[in-house]
């Protein structure tokens, strides 16, 4: 979808939002789209119902566990691919984002959330995980050590306004007023030079994005011992 007058192109997150390869290639391939057309000046991710994204699509991970570590690095290549996007990419937290879906949230350039419903959460405590080298370091890139606490430690879930607080997002309003909400906060960023654009946030996020984009370990953070010594 593109709008009129100032070229935007959503992504649509359909049913729970959920992520399988099925799901990120399509987002890739909506991406390499976006960079083929020069008039697009921003990518709005948006999902559907009460979901914004519920993050990896476990199901068809369980059924299929021996893809599933290398699928998650994949998705952080997609984080990696936001951050450098040469155009701004803007969430429109419509419902919930939890795990992955909270991450993309975090990876994008701007974020607006609907106020009356909808999480975010990064709930990785509650279901017996902990996270990756690249899902760890995202989160430290862009979230305060007050807003780590208060949601990855505790599995806490962000309504919109205690999510603006912390500065997760940017705005937050009605559902029918996300759309404008995302025009609003983006528009300082839209309609500049492509290649300079990418380049500065390249720039920005260059060591996080370049541990994204390694061949380092991806492991899973395991319980170190470090008293007594």
């Amino acid at each position: 979808m593109s709008d009129e007058s100032n070229a935007v192109h959503t992504i649509q997150f359909t049913g729970s939002g959920v992520f399988n390869p099925e799901v990120l290639d399509a987002t890739h391939k909506a991406l390499d789209a976006v960079e083929g057309d020069p008039s697009i000046q921003a990518v709005f991710l948006r999902g559907e119902g009460k979901n914004f994204s519920q993050g990896l699509d476990l199901e068809y991970l369980m059924a299929n566990p021996d893809i599933f570590s290398e699928f998650v690095t994949s998705t952080m290549h997609l984080a990696a691919r936001f951050l450098t996007f040469p155009v701004p990419v803007v969430s429109l937290v419509n419902g919930h984002a939890f795990g992955l879906g909270a991450m993309l949230v975090l990876a994008s350039d701007y974020a607006v959330m609907r106020g009356d419903r909808g999480f975010f959460c990064l709930p990785e405590i509650d279901i017996g995980m902990t996270l990756t080298v690249r899902m760890n370091a995202l989160v430290k890139a862009s979230m305060s050590a007050y807003a780590i606490r208060e949601t990855l430690l505790t599995g806490g879930r962000l309504t919109g306004e205690q999510a603006r607080s912390m500065g997760v997002v940017d705005a937050v309003g009605d559902d029918s007023e996300l759309e404008a909400l995302a025009l609003q906060v983006s528009a300082p960023m839209r309609g500049k030079p492509r290649e300079l654009l990418a380049g500065l946030k390249y720039g920005v996020h260059q060591e996080l994005v370049d541990l994204m984009m390694s061949d380092a370990p991806d492991d899973a953070y395991k319980q170190v011992k470090i008293w007594p010594r």
